[in-house]
């Protein structure tokens, strides 16, 4: 299993609306996709504007192939009125 380690910035500082968001549907969404296994989104402390999303996957592999995913495509079309620019993503093996 692989964890993705994703920190995003919310557009406008409104962390506190994609978290909202992502509690309101988007998590669900998303953990329909094939192969996502858990959903953790924390907000920032130092950074408020920035939000931690944590995602267990069965694979790296199984992260790419989901996007094509009905679940993937929900959960983008939730969250992403809620995305700002930048951030930054990896995968790290939790087997």
């Amino acid at each position: 299993m692989d964890l993705e380690v994703a920190m995003l910035n919310a557009r406008d500082g409104d962390s506190a609306g994609l978290i909202k968001a992502m509690n309101e549907g988007g998590s669900a969404a998303l953990l329909s996709a094939p192969g996502c296994r858990s959903v953790k989104t924390l907000p920032g402390v130092e950074n408020p504007g920035t939000v931690l999303f944590l995602v267990e996957w069965d694979s790296a592999e199984a992260h790419a192939a989901a996007k094509a995913s009905p679940g993937f495509a929900g959960f983008i079309e939730i969250a992403r009125p809620f995305f700002g620019e930048g951030g930054s993503m990896q995968h790290f093996r939790l087997d």
